[in-house]
């Protein structure tokens, strides 16, 4: 089967948990299927099609440059017999290739515009347009694969038109080789921490889009606790996101 994966980013331009994900989707579906991945990006690898917005549109709101990349992709999916897009990024691409090309279109959710209402401050009038890409496409999608129950719960409520039987739960796999426990505990010498003590580590990109606000009321209600809390800055952070960085220590 000659599938097509659209997503937003992929291996070296990975900044959060849906790049991860289909950086090892990719290489599991390689040896059973005629895998294409389509991203954003510059030039071409072998079964990496990598696309960037129309220059045209340089300036204008990350929406409408995001649905140039949609078009470009769904351009370039001709003779796939099935797509599969990750995020609202790519959504719209997979389903003007459903429409265009008469293959089924799977949709994985890995958030929902509807819940993160917050990005208005981002895009702007943008926001309705990422929302509506990503309902068109989650509704008419012959499958939307779930990453947990509670994700399926979250994707029939903000669409309740969607058919319950074609939403489907696929846990999130890891390399279990890669990802093994380490017991050492040099990384922690290294920046000084006390190992006697506990801590509630924070790691990861914080912007607001990830929800500063309940880090930070997080970091308050910890400072009234016998425990210390510890938010660092990521050194990587989504060139569209509004990125924050937040430093806080409580004894």
């Amino acid at each position: 089967m000659r599938v097509g994966l659209l997503t937003r980013e992929y291996p070296p331009d990975v900044y959060g948990g849906a790049g991860v994900h289909v950086e090892f989707l990719a290489r599991e579906l390689r040896p059973l299927v005629d895998l294409e991945v389509h991203c954003w990006g510059e030039g071409r690898a072998d079964g990496v099609l990598r696309h960037r917005p129309w220059p045209a549109l340089d300036g204008s709101n990350d929406a409408l440059r995001t649905f140039s990349v949609d078009l470009a992709m769904a351009a370039a999916l001709q003779g796939r017999e099935l797509v599969h897009s990750h995020t609202w990024y790519a959504n719209l691409g997979g389903h003007l290739a459903k429409l265009l090309y008469g293959i089924p279109h799977v949709v994985t959710a890995h958030s929902l515009e509807p819940l993160r209402p917050w990005k208005a401050e981002q895009l702007g009038g943008g926001y309705a347009l990422s929302g509506w890409a990503e309902r068109t496409a989650v509704e008419a999608a012959d499958a939307v694969i779930a990453v947990s129950g509670a994700m399926r719960e979250d994707i029939l409520g903000c669409y309740p038109a969607l058919d319950p039987g074609r939403v489907h739960v696929v846990h999130n796999g890891i390399d279990t080789g890669l990802y093994r426990p380490d017991p050492g505990t040099d990384a922690l010498d290294r920046i000084g921490l006390d190992r006697s003590r506990p801590y509630v580590l924070f790691v990861g990109r914080i912007t607001r889009q990830k929800g500063v606000p309940h880090l930070l009321r997080f970091c308050v209600l910890s400072s009234t606790r016998p425990r210390r809390s510890c938010c660092a800055r990521a050194p990587r952070t989504h060139p569209r996101s509004t990125g924050s960085s937040v430093s806080c220590t409580r004894s």
